[in-house]
């Protein structure tokens, strides 16, 4: 009886690796995407596809909305373009493999975060990754060439705005629809972005094929296609592996980086980029072992 078991939990960890794969690619087709794009533009175009996808697919959910449900919406959109506003924008000017690392930097800021707005104490371990993590940083940051720029500091600013995303989640667990508020997260987000960019840069799109493979990517297999399989086959594993294979995405983006664009990590970046690794595996660790609901 337990090999089918096996065989079943072996086949959702893949799926989740694929998972990781697909979203540690998204970050290099931004990179790539803002060549013929102005970095809110494209947010609005990538968002925009992906809503008008999204409700298409999922229409019959956005039959139970509610004034309640609108609000919440509203809220946890605002803290989801902030990261992705500030993360695409900094990509402008910073490489993929700090973009990513920088990004999922989220995992080690939620527990402070969580104590200071909520009152709920971060374990001593989860306070140790977090010291792991700025270990990493000041290495992965300070060797040879490498310094710390406009587009880092934009994409921990994003990162800490997903912080706040992750505690508001873990608040409406259980009490909303997921699949709306994440259609509510694409919507919000592509409108913000539209009307921002009129605004506060110049705003610019040359249509191209590296875009449109860009912009369907990051709606189809980078946004939609990721969260249907996170949703389906997380539960036929632990929390604790799962969230050790998301730990992955950022692997995967470094890989993609090198491969796709040339962007390499000296020997000393390297050892940052695992230390920074380390640290925040060891916080998805201590939170799936709490029993934690949020994103990994």
């Amino acid at each position: 009886m337990k090999k089918p078991e096996l065989r079943e939990s072996t086949r959702a960890e893949g799926m989740l690796a694929l998972t990781a794969m697909l979203w540690g690619l998204t970050f290099v087709l931004i990179k790539k995407g803002l060549n013929d794009s102005s970095p809110l533009m494209f947010l609005c175009l990538r968002f925009g596809t992906a809503s008008i996808l999204f409700l298409l697919i999922f229409r019959k959910h956005f039959k139970k909305l509610n004034s309640k449900t609108v609000r919440r919406g509203i809220l946890l959109s605002l803290f989801f373009f902030l990261c992705y506003a500030m993360q695409t924008i900094g990509l402008k000017y910073t490489t993929v493999a700090k973009s990513a690392l920088f990004t999922y930097m989220f995992v080690v800021f939620v527990p402070p975060l969580q104590y200071f707005f909520t009152g709920k104490k971060p374990r001593l371990l989860n306070l140790a990754a977090l010291a792991v993590v700025f270990s990493g940083l000041i290495v992965y940051t300070a060797p040879g060439r490498s310094s710390f720029n406009i587009g880092d500091a934009l994409t921990l600013s994003g990162s800490i705005g997903y912080s706040f995303f992750v505690i508001y989640v873990d608040r409406y667990t259980g009490k909303e629809d997921p699949v709306v508020l994440t259609g509510f997260q694409f919507f919000v987000s592509a409108v913000l972005a539209g009307l921002l960019s009129i605004f506060l840069e110049d705003t610019f799109v040359v249509p191209s094929l590296n875009l449109a493979i860009s912009i369907l990517y990051l709606a189809v297999p980078g946004s939609i296609i990721a969260l249907l399989l996170a949703v389906k086959y997380q539960g036929y594993t632990t929390p604790v592996r799962a969230c050790i294979i998301y730990s992955l995405e950022p692997v995967f983006s470094i890989i993609f980086g090198w491969l796709m664009i040339r962007e390499g990590l000296a020997p000393a970046e390297l050892a940052g980029a695992a230390l920074i690794l380390s640290g925040v595996i060891i916080s998805e660790v201590i939170g799936a072992l709490r029993g934690k609901k949020q994103p990994c």
